[in-house]
């Protein structure tokens, strides 16, 4: 049995000290696929969805069977997106003017609760509708949640290039 405890406590810490990681490497890949765009490799929303993909591939490849940590990597890469949503409006706001301010807070909003709404439906049909277990659920939703704040980062990175 102590056997087993300490595992158990050895993969808590694992957990605890990589998905950090992973969230700033999806991050950072993300900065890095957009980067890009300056270059004129973005140019469809297709092309931003792919960057998106890119960022997320990671916590993507957590085998089936492994629903809670691909779960904590997307809600730590989630976290990791917000907060540069969040560094990105303050960097404008230190150096824009206010139209153009409204304007990005504005479609950064909706964006944002657009897909998220979006998420809470998906949730909402497969508990309703479908034979999945929530483990399941709770990684799928997680993933959405993630995906529309990479997306959302990413738009807001490129409808600011230039303005800053």
């Amino acid at each position: 049995m102590k056997h087993m405890g300490f595992g158990a406590v050895a993969f808590g810490i694992w957990l605890i000290t990589t998905a950090p990681v992973a969230a700033q490497d999806a991050k950072l890949t993300l900065d890095m696929c957009l980067s890009d765009r300056i270059s004129g490799r973005i140019e469809t929303e297709a092309q931003l969805l792919d960057c998106v993909a890119e960022a997320l591939a990671p916590c993507q490849a957590e085998p089936d069977d492994m629903h809670a940590v691909a779960t904590l990597c997307f809600r730590n890469s989630r976290s990791a997106f917000d907060a540069g949503i969040s560094a990105a409006m303050t960097r404008l706001r230190a150096g824009q003017d206010n139209a153009l301010i409204t304007l990005l807070s504005i479609e950064t909003k909706y964006d944002m609760l657009s897909g998220l709404l979006q998420c809470d439906r998906m949730e909402e049909l497969a508990l309703a509708l479908s034979n999945i277990g929530p483990d399941a659920i709770a990684r799928q939703k997680a993933q959405c949640q993630a995906t529309t704040s990479a997306l959302v980062l990413a738009r807001l990175t490129l409808r600011s290039e230039g303005e800053e």
